[in-house]
């Protein structure tokens, strides 16, 4: 065994004193103890006596002698009485001092032991003499790491030692040992950072560095990080008489002028100024100077989660404001900021700080799929270990904001829903994070099958984005949540009925009705609205919910809003058409007349422009198509017709092998034969059924070409 570390500290201390055989371990005045005479009158005790075949008078008789007897034989023939004390008769065995754990590996040359446990007996033992029979067995012991140890006196213990590497970080008080580290002439490396600067002050820090370097002859690598070290002479603190600017090398850190060599690297992070000095004497330095320095840092102290955030503090100033030379080196400061986020998950400030710097620096990485599925789950975790954490939050969700939503999540989809539903439960004060969370989770909805929109639904998506809605509302507001909580409740729920359910369920039709009261001058705001009645309107076993006088008459009176596009009125006379599709029986309870419905509804589809395009994206024609063969409801077959052909005629590349794929042309081409066709009708028919020849006669030629170009090109090819 060569290299040994250990947390903890009980396999190397002292083990407490071993009880005197015989003696109590405890105090016996204040419990119940049973005695001799306890015994008589015990009913088992009788039968044992007659068991055992012997009169119970004889061993009533001979009791003492027997109790005698066996105190004897256990003392070695000593007799005791049993009425005088036991302690005063017991031979104390000379108590050995055990051999200490080190001895069982001698050969051991690298040795950790941060002290990362306090233990009681701390207070009372010197580490020295813990230390000193610890390195006792150790001849070969050159790497010595004696991190977090909280009282170190002088350490004295290394004076026997023949270290080249000696690590003493967030050690406090370290001014006391300079005098025994300046024996361990053969050190190399030597690390006397702190966490803090509290713990790092020097008395008289530049006669304190001066000693360090002229006496350690062979120092390549000094990390004085959050000391003092580095500061300025003054009167009481000038280490040689003669003229400080002479020395080996240039520096302008004065205690490191007698080096006699520069070194390989320093440690000068958090050390006020002293990384921006013109003249250092080293090759690496970690710092907050510049990108190099800063990116040295998060290498130097990626396992030290105190130091390591004040370095993440700084990389996200760096990138975020930039600095006097271009920076060059994010996608390596990347890769360090997401080690140091995983490696450190449960520390909240390292993960805010963190996650802080990602946000910036993604942006100037061309990342590839792994790296940004590493980035994803590093923001996801450190978001759900600490969800109370407002600004980790919301520093999550906004570099979450800089993918591509869904196609690079999908990969965590259920996971990153559930965190974003959960975001909305906890910290729904803040506005920020509420709008931000809302567009990631209607970003999720959009271009995601069936199966993930009913998860997200299942995770409680819908009625968490109604609560927010509801808050908007009591407060007479219409924001950015509450526009795009309604256009994702319009994703969520297309086909998809069980979501359309759980809308429902969820009183959202009176909302839907509330919101409509209040805002229905918010074109953006209906528009969405509209189109989330459009997919509860399309699912048979839901629709009769929508027959309600007030609903009618809303949807009737939104047939004639087309100021700036037909958005509002199609989804108006979508629904309508979906609810006459029922019959005159399901419009038995309305006082709304159903004939006057349709009337209006055929109206306002006169009205469109064929060639206006849509902003709208449909996955699938089945629920326009069932209302194609509809004669007894010719206001459904009026509007799904010019659906058709206003989607056929705008996007015909898309569209077209929607109607061929699902079964349109049949539907279209009766409706162009039955005498039933109302003439509107029959015209839009063929003008799809038009569209789509066009479209397979322009796929045809398209595709005679390609097979042209594969021929010629073969022909080039064919030299022999």
């Amino acid at each position: 065994l060569r290299s040994l570390k250990m947390t903890s500290m009980e396999l190397l201390s002292r083990p407490p004193p071993r009880r005197k055989i015989g003696v109590a371990s405890m105090d016996t005045r204040n419990i119940p103890v049973l005695g001799e005479e306890d015994l008589e009158g015990a009913g088992g005790l009788d039968q044992m006596r007659e068991n055992r075949g012997g009169p119970s008078h004889l061993m009533h008789s001979n009791q003492q002698s027997i109790f005698e007897g066996c105190s004897s034989s256990f003392n070695g023939g000593i007799g005791i009485s049993l009425t005088e004390p036991v302690e005063e008769k017991i031979v104390i065995e000379e108590e050995r001092e055990p051999p200490v754990f080190t001895s069982r590996c001698p050969n051991v040359t690298s040795l950790a032991l941060p002290k990362v446990r306090r233990f009681p007996e701390d207070e009372e033992n010197s580490p020295n003499d813990l230390l000193r029979r610890v390195f006792e067995p150790l001849k070969d012991l050159r790497i010595l790491d004696l991190s977090y140890w909280t009282r170190m006196e002088d350490l004295r213990c290394v004076h026997p030692l023949h270290l080249t590497t000696l690590i003493l970080f967030d050690v406090p008080d370290l001014y006391r040992t300079i005098d025994s580290i300046i024996t361990l002439t053969e050190l190399r490396f030597l690390d006397l950072s702190q966490s803090s600067r509290d713990t790092g002050l020097y008395p008289r820090p530049v006669t304190a560095l001066h000693k360090l370097v002229t006496n350690l002859k062979h120092l390549t690598c000094l990390d004085i990080s959050s000391t003092n070290l580095a500061a300025q002479p003054s009167p009481k603190d000038w280490p040689v008489k003669p003229d400080m600017h002479q020395g080996n090398v240039r520096s302008d850190i004065v205690g490191l002028r007698f080096l006699s060599k520069p070194l390989d690297f320093i440690g000068l992070f958090n050390c006020e100024n002293a990384s921006h000095f013109g003249e250092i004497p080293a090759k690496h330095i970690s710092g907050d100077a510049n990108e190099d320095q800063v990116i040295m840092a998060l290498q130097m102290y990626k396992d030290r989660a105190g130091l390591l955030q004040s370095v993440l503090n700084e990389s996200y100033q760096l990138y975020r404001f930039g600095n006097s030379n271009p920076l060059v080196r994010h996608t390596e400061a990347l890769h360090l900021v997401l080690n140091a986020m995983q490696n450190h998950l449960e520390d909240s400030t390292l993960q805010i700080a963190g996650s802080a710097s990602l946000f910036y620096i993604i942006r100037k990485v061309a990342m590839n799929r792994d790296t940004k599925k590493r980035v994803v789950s590093a923001l996801l975790s450190g978001m759900e270990t600490h969800m109370e954490e407002q600004v980790m939050v919301r520093n999550c969700c906004l570099s979450l904001c800089q993918f591509e939503i869904p196609q690079e999540i999908l990969f965590d989809y259920s996971r990153l829903a559930i965190l974003l539903v959960t975001v909305l439960q906890h910290h729904n004060a803040d506005n920020l994070t509420q709008r931000i969370v809302v567009f990631l989770l209607n970003s999720m909805a959009c271009h995601v099958e069936g199966d993930q929109k009913v998860q997200v639904g299942s995770f409680g998506a819908i009625e968490m984005i109604l609560d927010q809605i509801r808050r908007k509302l009591a407060t007479n507001m219409c924001d950015d949540v509450m526009e795009v909580g309604w256009s994702f409740l319009w994703n969520i729920t297309d086909e998809t009925p069980v979501n359309c359910e759980r809308f429902l369920k969820a009183d959202g039709l009176l909302l839907f009705h509330k919101c409509f009261d209040a805002f229905r001058n918010e074109r953006e705001l209906v528009r969405n609205m509209m189109g989330l009645i459009g997919n509860i309107a399309e699912v048979d076993g839901l629709r009769s919910q929508l027959m309600n006088d007030d609903y009618v008459k809303i949807f009737s009176a939104l047939l004639d809003l087309v100021e700036d596009s037909i958005e509002i009125s199609y989804n108006s006379a979508g629904v309508l058409a979906h609810m006459v599709s029922d019959g005159e029986e399901a419009w038995s309870g309305l006082t709304v007349r159903r004939e006057q419905v349709m009337a209006s509804v055929v109206k306002a589809t006169e009205a469109w422009r064929l060639d206006t395009r849509r902003f709208i994206n449909y996955r699938s024609f089945r629920p326009i198509l069932r209302l194609l063969p509809l004669w007894h409801a010719y206001a459904s077959q009026h509007w799904a017709v010019w659906a058709l052909a206003n989607l056929t005629t705008t996007d015909g590349a898309k569209y077209c092998a929607y109607v061929t794929d699902e079964g349109g042309i049949p539907l279209l081409q009766e409706l162009v034969t039955d005498p039933r066709t109302t003439e509107p009708v029959r015209c839009l028919a063929k003008m799809v059924l038009d569209n789509i020849e066009s479209w397979r006669t322009l796929s045809e030629r398209e595709r005679m070409g390609d097979s042209d170009l594969m021929v010629d090109s073969m022909e080039l090819m064919d030299t022999s």
